[in-house]
């Protein structure tokens, strides 16, 4: 641009010191951003219930087992072939009630050997296939021990014909080595007298078990597993 000789210089428009105004941000995107080799959970844009309970139901399929049978899991054997004490481990196992008929007898009417000589044996075995009866008409699931004669009662062998029965057996040598004979008399007095029984009510033993395990041959531990899965697998047809 030329200027004439003597006019005035032009004077710049002022400048601001300050910066230029900020560009608006583009809007936030509305559907999920996909990273090559990174799987989106969806679970996590679910709404969730304030008590968690989505949560407890997801927890709970994964860490539930095969399906057990709808009825009483119930022992029978030999005395001293261990029915109560391995009946509650499979019982904590399962997550289910553990009930002894025996047990249920002392708790009514007294101490079974006490009730033997004051009324016999054969009043004894009615009250006991009654307790039996109301214990298996009892809807859920559950272990029950029977004493060891139980299955002289016809009524209660009959009605074992509907549900799962383990059959626990043992040697003599064993229960003689490993019981508490002060506690039975009748070994007491006569040692062989649990290989004479057995021998006599081993018919009626097999006539109602479905399975049997010998106590003698495994820990603890690992008949309790076994029975477990046998238990959770087990499937009786009824009609």
């Amino acid at each position: 641009m030329h200027l004439a000789a003597g006019a005035p210089l032009p004077v710049p428009e002022p400048t601001s010191s300050a910066d230029p105004a900020p560009k608006p941000k583009p809007p936030l995107p509305t559907s999920p951003i996909l990273i090559p080799g990174v799987v989106e959970d969806s679970s996590q844009n679910e709404p969730r219930a304030s008590n968690g309970r989505s949560g407890n139901r997801r927890r709970r399929r994964r860490k539930r087992g095969p399906k057990l049978p709808d009825r009483v899991i119930v022992f029978v054997g030999p005395m001293a072939a261990g029915k109560t004490s391995l009946g509650k481990r499979v019982a904590r196992e399962l997550g289910v009630p553990f009930v002894d008929s025996d047990a249920v007898f002392v708790r009514r009417h007294g101490p079974i050997a006490a009730f033997f000589e004051t009324h016999g044996e054969e009043e004894f075995r009615r009250i006991e296939a009654e307790i039996i009866a109301a214990e298996l008409a009892t809807p859920g699931v559950r272990v029950l021990a029977l004493g060891g004669g139980a299955v002289l009662t016809d009524s209660t062998r009959e009605l074992l014909s509907g549900f799962p029965v383990v059959l626990l057996t043992t040697t003599q040598e064993a229960v003689l080595r490993t019981a508490n004979i002060q506690r039975r008399p009748l070994l007491r007095n006569d040692p062989n007298a649990w290989n004479r029984i057995f021998e006599e009510r081993r018919p009626l033993y097999e006539e109602v078990s479905d399975v049997s395990y010998r106590t003698d041959r495994a820990t603890k531990e690992q008949l309790a597993r076994r029975v477990t899965q046998w238990a959770r697998s087990f499937r009786k047809d009824t009609t």
